[in-house]
């Protein structure tokens, strides 16, 4: 079993959320930092794009605003995202994809799924039945809807994949933040959103986050052959995290790259 940092949950803005995780990145090719599982939430709900996104065509940005939303552009690919500040947990995993090979994962897309294997493996664990599908890239489903998408950069060697796990839903804000497709209405959106996701407290009697955040660590344990040790940030982490959210993700000039 190979050892891994693990960081318990946090709750950051949306700046600090993606400097964190460019900063272990960095950190751990530079080996500084070890093989990492951190889990976090964001405050406030924040709406990111991807690397190769245009913010004018996929967010309302005044909306975002009059609600005091982040808006932020991700390092990885993959499309628009809403995150719900009550509503979804984020996990990130940041290792070399030698790592990964190891283990019998050598295309792109058997390392992504690899990597969610930890997501279905904790669900199930927390009693729940997911099971995976390909809806652009590998998407995790619970009766058949999708509850969390995932997305990666490959940098020098490593990977960053981050990814969403759905606790609830609201179509309507959603699709009040996130800017629906040419000649494509909201309200045929949120309909589509509505037969097409799930939070996984759909139908729970009783949530228990903590036995969840367990239970998906356990996931992530078995499915990747690690022991995760409890951790946090080291101090150049912070300090380049610090750096990163005035001179990037906070700056204009990186959210409207594509602009």
């Amino acid at each position: 079993m190979s050892a891994w940092r693990f960081i318990p949950l946090t709750v950051n803005n949306g700046f600090w959320n993606m400097a964190l995780d460019e900063a272990i990145l960095k950190a751990a090719i530079e080996k500084k930092s070890p093989n990492t599982l951190r889990f976090y939430k964001w405050k406030p709900s924040t709406a990111s794009i991807g690397r190769n996104q245009s913010l004018t065509d996929e967010i309302n940005v005044q909306f975002a605003k009059e609600k005091g939303f982040n808006v932020v552009r991700r390092i990885t690919g993959g499309g628009a995202v809403f995150h719900d500040e009550f509503r979804e947990i984020t996990y990130s995993i940041i290792c070399p994809i030698k790592f990964l090979k190891k283990l019998g994962a050598n295309k792109v897309i058997d390392q992504f799924e690899i990597i969610t294997l930890g997501i279905i493996a904790g669900v199930s664990y927390f009693g729940l039945k997911p099971e995976k599908d390909i809806i652009h890239c590998p998407a995790i489903l619970l009766d058949g809807k999708k509850f969390s998408g995932n997305a990666q950069v490959r940098r020098k060697g490593y990977i960053l994949q981050h990814g969403t796990i759905l606790l609830d839903i609201d179509p309507e804000l959603m699709y009040s933040v996130l800017k629906t497709p040419k000649n494509v209405t909201k309200s045929r959106m949120v309909r589509s959103v509505r037969a097409k996701c799930i939070g996984i407290k759909k139908n729970l009697e009783n949530y228990d986050e903590g036995k969840l955040l367990g239970s998906l660590k356990k996931g992530f344990e078995n499915a990747l052959k690690i022991n995760c040790k409890e951790g946090s940030f080291i101090e150049e982490e912070i300090k380049l995290a610090e750096e990163l959210v005035l001179t990037k993700y906070s700056t204009l000039n990186w959210l409207k790259k594509y602009d």
